[in-house]
């Protein structure tokens, strides 16, 4: 079997659809800014345009983020549910929403906020990324047939360099030249030197599990996902506006702000470290 051929036809398979169901593990080594430790994320995925639903579970509460956070994407625009403890620090509304359009136009986000946009960039590409980066690898391998949740697939394997993770013909290839500049320097600040990628995928051409191992100058970033119910366009319902609490509207409210009324480089810096510690 020729591994190319068929990711090639994976990755178009898979681009077909618009969003998936994911159940996601990822172990980052404690040096690694925002990440470090072990998190599990399931829930619904969509891509192009970019919506999520899901629930992320760390184990511990940290940074004032509770260990089970619930996430909707819709439409530029992130909520979290900081849970009751949250809510009793947002005027006892437990959905923080976060604009990045508006707070990228503020003004004062620093990297962190970059890295989180970039981060949201990288999901809209969809499952088909993780595809198109093992296309991207040299001497790719067909290991064998294997049965994942008991569904019959053929495994792949291989080891992405890291130049070519963000090879413009690679897992980026959708993104303009501007974000794709921003991705190449966040990749070379946190040292990635390789990435080993091992893909399984159905006798129906979908993607049904995608394990990876990134090796950073802190460590290595592992991450484990199920894929499963590829369908059309997510339809994502925003919490209740009576339950929200617009972040960047709390910041104009609460802080200092500047000449043209947007908030401080103080504030952003808030905003800044909640985006990181995510």
């Amino acid at each position: 079997m020729d591994p190319q051929t068929a990711l090639k036809a994976a990755s178009e398979k898979v681009s077909a659809f618009k969003s998936v169901t994911v159940d996601m593990t990822t172990k980052a080594p404690a040096g690694t800014a925002g990440v470090g430790g072990a998190a599990a994320t399931k829930g619904k995925l969509g891509w192009d345009p970019l919506s999520m639903d899901m629930v992320v579970k760390t184990g511990q509460a940290e940074a004032g983020m509770p260990a089970e956070l619930p996430m909707k994407w819709d439409g530029g625009v992130m909520y979290m549910d900081m849970g009751a403890e949250g809510a009793a620090e947002l005027d006892g509304k437990r959905w923080m929403k976060i604009d990045l359009a508006a707070a990228a136009k503020a003004g004062g986000a620093g990297d962190a906020m970059k890295q989180f946009d970039q981060l949201m960039g990288s999901f809209n590409q969809g499952p088909a990324m993780q595809i198109d980066m093992l296309r991207a690898a040299e001497g790719v391998k067909y290991v064998g047939t294997e049965k994942i949740g008991g569904v019959e697939a053929k495994h792949f394997r291989g080891t992405v360099a890291g130049d070519a993770l963000l090879d413009t013909e690679g897992a980026l290839k959708g993104l303009d030249a501007e974000t794709r500049k921003q991705l190449r320097d966040s990749y070379e600040k946190s040292g990635v030197k390789s990435q080993d990628t091992d893909l399984w995928i159905g006798a129906d051409d979908l993607l049904v599990r995608a394990d990876s191992k990134a090796v950073t100058k802190d460590g290595a970033l592992t991450t484990k996902t199920l894929y499963s119910d590829f369908t059309g366009v997510l339809k994502v319902t925003p919490p209740p506006a009576g339950q929200t609490m617009d972040l960047m509207k709390m910041l104009q409210g609460i802080g200092d702000l500047t000449k043209d009324g947007g908030p401080s480089d103080a504030d952003m810096k808030e905003l800044e470290d909640a985006l990181g510690d995510m």
